[in-house]
């Protein structure tokens, strides 16, 4: 999506769900997800922590595969754990449907050569826009646009710890200072998207 960093915003949205898994998706999120993550999908808007993730603008196989990941103990997390384990699969899949299909937009984004930095070492798996490009990847690529920078530098210390494993994020993060981790998640985290709400 290099196009939308150098013009126009660009417009997106996880296609291909029925409207009645969304449907129903909607309304297990309000239930369930919404007083952290926002019913949208921006922390922001409904959530209570900087160090929640947003959900808007990511793929529903990221989605699906990090829910997965929370159930099934390869990820762990004392509230998430709960949760999913709590739902069941048809509700999670509902959810994340719900989710996926939420519609944004990212805004103009100025970029200036040398003003880049360590955020070059992100975009050949996340964009330079946050958006992921994994149509061929076996291990599901979170978009990171517009997410929030406290949460990208406690993953990225994660990684960099051994708190949290993965064979090549846990390699880059190791490779980068404090300093190249408060850039990289100030770029991400600064990048514009707004929800494009029925009207």
């Amino acid at each position: 999506m290099l196009a939308c960093l150098l013009g126009s915003a660009c417009i997106g949205s996880s296609a291909g769900a029925d409207e009645a898994v969304v449907a129903a998706g909607r309304i297990k999120a309000d239930q369930v997800c919404s007083n952290c993550h926002g019913l949208d999908g921006l922390t922001s808007s409904g959530g209570n922590s900087a160090l929640t993730p947003i959900l808007t603008a990511q793929s529903r196989r990221y989605l699906l595969a990090k829910m997965k990941a929370y159930r099934d103990g390869g990820i762990e997390h004392a509230q998430m754990t709960l949760i999913a384990r709590m739902i069941s699969e048809q509700d999670i899949k509902r959810v994340i449907a719900w989710y996926a299909s939420v519609p944004f937009k990212i805004s103009e984004i100025p970029i200036r050569i040398g003003e880049l930095g360590p955020v070059e070492v992100c975009a050949g798996c996340h964009g330079l826009d946050g958006q992921a490009s994994e149509p061929d990847n076996p291990d599901p690529i979170p978009s990171l646009t517009a997410q929030q920078k406290e949460y990208l530098v406690m993953r990225l210390k994660e990684y960099r710890s051994g708190r949290r494993k993965h064979e090549q994020m846990s390699a880059i993060a190791q490779s980068l200072s404090d300093q190249d981790i408060e850039a990289a998640a100030a770029w991400y985290s600064s990048i514009g998207l707004k929800v494009l709400r029925p009207k």
